[in-house]
């Protein structure tokens, strides 16, 4: 398992918003740019990867409650309306 893939979502969120204060100062050195940016791009699938995660267990704890059968994790929904 990756560093990244070791950060929780609140982790992940937090230092986003750190690249993301980084990004707007006028400072910020052009050869640390291209690390920041691919860092934020990593981290944001991480978030995904997270939600993606935690919305499968909630959709399997309903349909539990219902007397449904599982949702099958085989079959991701490629819903985007969550924003990250």
């Amino acid at each position: 398992m990756s560093d990244s893939e070791q950060v929780g979502y609140a982790d992940a969120m937090a230092e986003l918003e750190a690249i993301l204060d980084d990004l707007e100062d006028d400072d910020l050195d052009v050869d640390v740019l291209a690390t920041k940016v691919e860092r934020a791009s990593t981290l944001i699938q991480v978030c995904r990867d997270r939600i993606g995660a935690a919305r499968v267990q909630v959709e399997r704890v309903v349909a539990s409650l219902e007397g449904e059968d599982p949702v099958d994790e085989a079959e991701p929904d490629n819903d985007t309306t969550l924003g990250v």
